[in-house]
């Protein structure tokens, strides 16, 4: 038998999965576009960049955009 996930479990996962498959900056404009809560988008991504250096954020994206890639490479 199935153990069944909690909600906090599934919200998890379904965050993760949202996160991998569309990087992180469009994974939160796809959730404040869903929400019925107004979402200041720059103030998300000014806390989800925070510390970080354009070299660090560009690293980011190169990670992303490489993890992509090899995806679609594989169907």
């Amino acid at each position: 038998m199935r153990k069944i996930a909690s909600d906090a479990e599934i919200k998890r996962k379904g965050l993760s999965a949202l996160f991998n498959g569309l990087g992180e900056a469009d994974a939160i404009r796809f959730l404040s576009q869903i929400s019925h809560e107004k979402r200041d988008y720059l103030k998300i991504q000014n806390e989800l960049f925070r510390g970080m250096s354009v070299e660090d954020i560009y690293k980011k994206a190169q990670k992303y955009l490489e993890r992509k890639k090899a995806a679609k490479k594989r169907g």
